[in-house]
């Protein structure tokens, strides 16, 4: 049975964790989050990443940026990880609605809720985002 659009759009909220395939750019399914939410998109889109890219070390902005999810907080990680919020992505929701119908997107789970503060907190007080898009997404 396929779940309705609007019930599969209610449980897609900020800290929502869902895993997918449909980042073009990416070979692989991804673990990631949404941070952000506006009437039409979804963003954020933070990719969970198990390690900091090498790269990031000589980038302090970004390298603040890294935020460590715990195996033990979040069980389907497979080891100690990352959430990567150095840019956003954004995605209409109708279109990670119909990927979750078409089982390309599962959801996973939710941040904890101080986690998402957590993060938010470090969205909002950094220089990678401007006023606009923070306005938009993480407020």
């Amino acid at each position: 049975m396929e779940l309705p659009a609007n019930l599969i759009e209610s449980s897609i909220t900020r800290g929502t964790i869902l895993h997918s395939t449909i980042f073009e750019e990416i070979d692989h399914g991804k673990y990631f989050v949404i941070i952000g939410v506006s009437e039409e998109q979804i963003a954020g889109f933070f990719f969970i990443n198990s390690n900091i890219h090498p790269s990031l070390e000589s980038k302090p902005e970004q390298f603040s940026m890294q935020y460590p999810m715990k195996k033990a907080d979040y069980p389907f990680l497979r080891y100690d990880s990352f959430l990567c919020a150095t840019n956003i992505i954004t995605k209409k929701r109708s279109d990670l609605v119909k990927s979750i119908q078409s089982n390309i997107t599962t959801i996973i789970g939710s941040m904890k809720k101080e986690h998402v503060l957590d993060v938010l907190e470090m969205v909002r007080e950094s220089r990678l985002f401007s006023k606009i898009e923070k306005r938009k997404f993480f407020y």
